[in-house]
């Protein structure tokens, strides 16, 4: 049977989170200092918009022989990047909508498992579910018992939360009844390590961890369901995604008894230095420590005025090493914010507090308004906020946050910002002639004159 499932607090109320902000770093890190939420913002106009579906999909790909069924018109589905995920969708219609359509999601369910042979499925629900309030939690629990194997509801429905990462929250909650080892006796020497994807710095990072007398359950793009249910036997966890995977960590810490390590992202030889200290407190053993880098600074930063575009807990690591670094953050872009953040955006705040910082996913109106108004020598981050700059003339470096994992962190930085600069006359050519998608007066408006305060 299928056990009753706690209802998902969206991430506004669970974490007081921010989707719609465009203002200095001190202004919003004030607002989180208070005892009282932000004020709730909404944005009047918006160019695109993720939901907790897309969030949701993205995570659960990442586990090779999870099955995924999408409850919706065939619109709504997406395919995940991670990994060739098992991928069906029932294909909804408008009589299913007015109707409901929990046969359809039944044989669907059926038809994938017979194909696909998945270890366990994952059913997602769309707005039209939350229409047609069609039971998935029933479905899936009949299910359950005719399949013989772990059939899971994920509570997306896209209306619930205007912050994407909510869905990161209902991937975790169906993940966790995953984690189930059936009274497997725990690992002492066991640690989930939590990573956005595989990489070399991951696998040295891997090493690094074992050298310290532990042994590591991976959870990235490579995980299995497997994987899941030995994350319930294990010591701790270690998360190096923490926007996306923390709140699959949590669930294990809250409904399996394994606690998160409480350390920081483990950018730097410092950082790293200081995570394999305390794995080896926690084992009983010397601690191996990585030997210092050849190259203790990034020079290519000192006096640049820099624009991060990244997930709110690696821009904020990022934006702390470009600073240590000498690079002077002028743009943080996040596409959401929320309490867990608040310490290092304070700590930003008080190094930088006329810096800019812009809360919203997928706004390119905003991203280049921004860009055009603060012109900062470089952009570190994501593609589609390197797009945008590569198109104003702006140098701009793609950051993959598993790249900058480990003691070479500084180096693999100081490169990608070499690399960005000295392609500046090419980016100022590819630039030149090119129209801007948004008119002249389009972009003369105040950048945050759509964002406004919510009235109830």
């Amino acid at each position: 049977m299928a056990r009753r499932r706690n209802r998902i607090q969206p991430r506004e109320t669970r974490l007081d989170a921010v989707g719609a902000f465009i203002g200095d770093v001190a202004s919003l890190a004030a607002e989180y200092a208070r005892d009282e939420p932000p004020p709730p913002r909404i944005r009047t106009f918006s160019e695109a918009e993720p939901d907790d579906l897309s969030v949701a999909l993205e995570l659960l790909g990442r586990f090779r022989d999870l099955g995924l069924v999408v409850h919706g018109p065939r619109g709504c589905a997406a395919v995940p990047v991670h990994g060739p995920a098992r991928l069906a969708v029932t294909d909804l219609d408008q009589q299913d909508t007015v109707l409901g359509s929990g046969e359809a999601l039944a044989e669907t369910v059926r038809r994938l498992d017979a194909t696909a042979r998945p270890a366990a499925i994952a059913v997602l629900g769309t707005p039209v579910v939350a229409i047609n309030n069609d039971d998935i939690q029933a479905t899936v629990g009949d299910l359950c018992e005719e399949l013989g194997k772990p059939v899971v509801w994920v509570q997306t429905n896209a209306l619930t939360s205007r912050i994407a990462a909510t869905g990161a929250d209902a991937a975790a909650l169906a993940l966790v009844h995953l984690a189930n080892p059936e009274d497997a006796a725990g690992d002492l020497g066991l640690l989930n390590l939590l990573v956005p994807a595989a990489s070399p710095e991951v696998d040295d990072l891997v090493s690094g961890i074992e050298a310290q007398g532990w042994k590591v359950n991976l959870l990235s793009e490579t995980g299995t369901v497997a994987d899941l249910a030995r994350a319930a036997t294990a010591a701790a966890s270690l998360v190096l995604d923490p926007d996306t995977l923390e709140p699959l960590a949590a669930a294990l810490e809250d409904r399996r008894g394994v606690p998160q390590l409480p350390v920081a992202l483990p950018v730097g030889h410092a950082a790293t230095a200081a995570l394999y200290q305390t794995l080896a407190d926690i084992a009983g053993t010397t601690p191996v420590i990585p030997l210092t880098p050849a190259r203790t600074g990034a020079e290519a930063l000192a006096g640049r005025r820099i624009a991060i575009a990244l997930a709110p807990g690696w821009a904020l690591a990022l934006a702390q090493l470009v600073e240590d670094l000498g690079g002077e953050v002028v743009l943080l872009s996040v596409p959401h914010i929320d309490r867990r953040h608040a310490g290092a955006l304070a700590g930003l705040a008080a190094r930088r507090a006329a810096a800019q910082i812009h809360v919203g996913a997928a706004q390119g109106f905003e991203h280049e308004n921004l860009l055009r108004r603060l012109a900062p020598d470089l952009v570190l981050g994501d593609p589609a906020a390197g797009a945008h700059a590569l198109r104003l003339g702006i140098p701009a470096a793609a950051v993959v946050p598993e790249r900058l994992i480990g003691p070479g962190a500084v180096e693999r930085l100081d490169d990608l910002v070499r690399d960005a600069l000295a392609g500046s006359t090419l980016a100022l050519r590819a630039a030149r002639g090119r129209q801007s998608p948004y008119s002249p007066g389009w972009l003369r408006r105040s950048p945050d004159w759509h964002v406004k305060r919510e009235v109830k």
